[in-house]
């Protein structure tokens, strides 16, 4: 277990320490549902001794914060919205109903990749990495001949939507969604889920936002201008958009899209846009998609806008190290306001879904790494 512990990874060490918080948690939950009046004693004991805590944040203000790593942890209590109660699940979805695609490349599968497959897309049940190099440690979805370079994520995301959506013809519980972004994405699952409570998957809805303007083209020649979502905060198709976009996918990306990188070839997103106009459906653009991490979102778009909305739904041109600060920093949060509001259901359910995420990343990870030479 040393030797272990010394070789994984300082962001793995700081797992544990938060392990270490979510058993403490489990055990306070547990004794909520004992019905013996000394469990009962135990946990209005308990109860009492977290008042502190409790309309508080665990990171922003308790002056002996989780551990070492507090004061990056802390840096952005001064930057993102930090709500500490009110919290209000998805009512009409759950993550389970969405296929989450990350476009990568190989040269991002050691970095990137690996911190989100270590982090928010652990406790995410479907999820896919379209790449063109095979890996055994993410579940890459071959996209044959796509390359490496950006250019290659226009094919990646035009047939991999393709490889994933057959794969769940065949599918007992196909998914409702599909949510796409990059491998230096950070996406805050349970808020983003709320976006789609208003939305029917059995309609054509093409959801993101901080949308841009771009020239839509088919050949050399120019069509007429769009907005679109952008594609590094992410964006979701619904099932029966894609079952639309299916018939057009290839064609479009082999011989109606330019090739010239001069005219945008690289921009995926608003070629996958430009697809879905030609089909009759426009964007629907909502807040909480960033395209930028917290620090370049507070220079490039102010305080007032990212505060608007207090529960962002992506950072985009996130590093790998920060990815790590980000998931821990906002599983914190999500901890604090199912604590202030006593919903201990919730909370065990998180727990439960944490831990065993850990110890799946943990296996992946000793069956992934050399341990050197004693």
């Amino acid at each position: 277990m040393v030797v272990i512990t010394k070789v994984l990874s300082y962001s793995s060490r700081r797992k544990y320490i938060v392990l270490s918080v979510f058993l403490l948690l489990s055990i306070f939950l547990l004794n909520q549902i004992q019905e013996d009046p000394s469990i009962k004693s135990i946990r209005s004991m308990l109860i009492l001794s977290n008042q502190t805590w409790k309309n508080s944040s665990y990171i922003c203000h308790n002056d002996k914060p989780a551990n070492n790593h507090s004061s990056i942890l802390r840096s952005y209590c001064s930057k993102v919205p930090i709500p500490i109660d009110k919290w209000k699940r998805a009512e009409n979805y759950t993550e389970s109903d969405i296929g989450f695609l990350i476009f990568t490349s190989s040269i991002f599968y050691h970095t990137r990749a690996t911190a989100i497959r270590d982090t928010w897309l652990s406790r995410i049940t479907h999820k896919y990495f379209l790449g063109s190099t095979s890996y055994s440690w993410l579940p890459i979805t071959m996209i044959q001949g796509a390359g490496e370079d950006k250019i290659s994520n226009m094919k990646k995301i035009f047939y991999g939507l393709q490889i994933i959506y057959k794969q769940q013809e065949n599918s007992s519980n196909p998914h409702k969604w599909y949510y796409l972004a990059g491998c230096d994405t950070f996406v805050n699952v349970h808020h983003i889920i709320k976006r789609l409570d208003t939305y029917d998957h059995t309609k054509p809805f093409f959801i993101g936002g901080h949308n841009g303007i771009e020239t839509c083209r088919e050949g050399n020649s120019k069509i007429h201008k769009i907005s679109f979502p952008s594609g590094g905060a992410g964006f979701f198709i619904s099932s029966k958009l894609l079952e639309l976009m299916i018939p057009h996918l290839t064609d479009y990306v082999e011989n109606i899209w330019p090739r010239n990188l001069s005219q945008c070839g690289e921009c995926s997103d608003v070629a996958l846009t430009c697809l879905i106009y030609k089909l009759g459906i426009q964007p629907t653009i909502m807040p909480g998609f960033w395209i930028h991490n917290p620090d370049r979102t507070l220079y490039f778009d102010g305080r007032i806008a990212l505060h608007s909305d207090p529960e962002p739904n992506t950072f985009h041109y996130v590093s790998h190290g920060e990815m790590y600060d980000l998931d821990e920093f906002y599983s914190f949060q999500h901890i604090d306001r199912l604590v202030n509001n006593q919903n201990w259901k919730e909370l065990t359910e998180y727990i439960r879904i944490f831990v065993s995420s850990h110890y799946e990343i943990l296996r992946i990870k000793t069956s992934e790494c050399t341990l050197p030479k004693v």
